[in-house]
């Protein structure tokens, strides 16, 4: 997917754009994104983003983007998950919402099997490094950083970087999802716009912005906001970067599974006995899409076992998953399931040539029309 066009925009414009969508009637929802705030305290979690679907203009103030793309939605939330859940799939209503690239190739998947109508979205795209689901958690041990101070915050190379309302810079030492380590595929697989801060300091107040459609465009103008073509120098720092983070996940990817591969099947066998069959990973999944769950009810009637119920949601959803890592992230007994499913992608890649959520022409090589083609060409 190439860009038409590569602009900067100031952060506190991005709510203009989302604005636009519902004054020119672009879309009829948005799921947009709030920061918990403490019942008691009244404090704002800057660390817990949670989905919101909004019809309002103003209730899209204040959107807090560096934080969503950072740390993601919270815990099992995710924008193609919510958009299935919450919107029916957009179905029977036009639906904007802000997509990381493996909730864009959760799209495809859901759109191949009817569960999403990608005609009915207006796809912001976040361009991003990964992110840090579990940072809220790991701040709590940093005594000499207060999080209520924390007015912006970016994925550094070291963790997390963050601007404190006097204006100084910190970097954190947080982890960065290991699942988005070893991504190296950064871009949305189909976009409106996209947004980055790649190669972007944490003290600007600007944010590279991408055109990817003629839709996107139309949107962009109309939204009436300042924008400058991407300086060659600013380009050529987010290129590099982005680059950079590219060829570390790649290199990471073959290690880790490498690695991974090497264990006797004992040993990956013995990691799934740590299963407690929460349904954590069921609930996480966004191309998990069945109203009643078989595992969950087998779950319930204790008429099943937790290697058993970890192989079968594996052998149910492996040829769909788009690696996004939610059932690793959310995992309570840190079960390595991104290794699982990243290790059999590998393999399909290899022996079918396909890789779930890239394109909606590319078929499934479990369905019954790949299976009768396979059928045809040996004959």
């Amino acid at each position: 997917m190439d860009a038409m066009a590569e602009y900067l925009i100031k952060l506190e414009d991005f709510p203009k754009i989302l604005s636009s969508l519902l004054r020119e009637k672009v879309v009829d929802k948005i799921i947009g994104a709030q920061l918990r705030v403490d019942k008691k305290s009244g404090a704002i979690d800057r660390f817990t983003v949670q989905p919101k679907l909004v019809e309002k203009e103003e209730d899209l103030k204040d959107f807090p983007l560096s934080p969503l793309i950072a740390f993601g939605y919270a815990r099992t939330d995710s924008a193609s998950k919510f958009l299935h859940k919450s919107v029916a799939g957009a179905m029977n209503e036009k639906v904007g919402l802000i997509a990381r690239p493996c909730d864009t190739r959760a799209l495809i998947e859901l759109a191949k099997i009817r569960q999403v109508k990608l005609d009915n979205l207006f796809i912001i795209g976040i361009e991003d490094r990964g992110m840090l689901p579990k940072a809220g958690r790991e701040m709590r041990k940093i005594k000499d950083v207060d999080p209520t101070k924390i007015v912006k915050e970016k994925v550094g190379d070291k963790g997390l970087i963050v601007k404190m309302d006097d204006g100084s810079i910190k970097e954190l030492d947080l982890s960065v999802a290991e699942n988005c380590l070893r991504c190296y595929r950064k871009i949305p697989v189909v976009a409106d716009l996209t947004v980055s801060d790649i190669g972007t300091p944490i003290d600007s107040d600007e944010i590279i912005l991408k055109v990817y459609s003629d839709k996107g465009n139309d949107v962009l103008e109309k939204s009436g906001i300042g924008k400058k073509i991407l300086p060659d120098k600013r380009k050529k720092e987010h290129t590099d970067k982005y680059n950079e983070i590219i060829e570390k996940a790649k290199e990471k990817r073959a290690n880790d599974l490498e690695e991974w591969n090497n264990l006797s099947q004992e040993d990956k066998i013995a990691e799934l006995l740590k299963c407690t069959m929460c349904n954590t990973c069921i609930r996480g999944c966004p191309v998990c899409y069945c109203v009643d769950c078989i595992l969950m009810k087998k779950r319930k009637e204790k008429i099943i076992d937790n290697a058993t119920y970890q192989l079968t949601r594996v052998a149910h959803v492996a040829d769909r998953c788009v690696e996004c890592g939610n059932c690793d992230n959310n995992c309570p007994q840190n079960l390595p399931l991104s290794l699982y499913f990243q290790s059999l992608n590998e393999a399909f890649k290899e022996k079918f040539n396909y890789e779930a959520g890239i394109s909606l022409e590319d078929i499934p090589f479990r369905s019954g029309k790949a299976i009768s083609e396979m059928e045809l060409e040996k004959t």
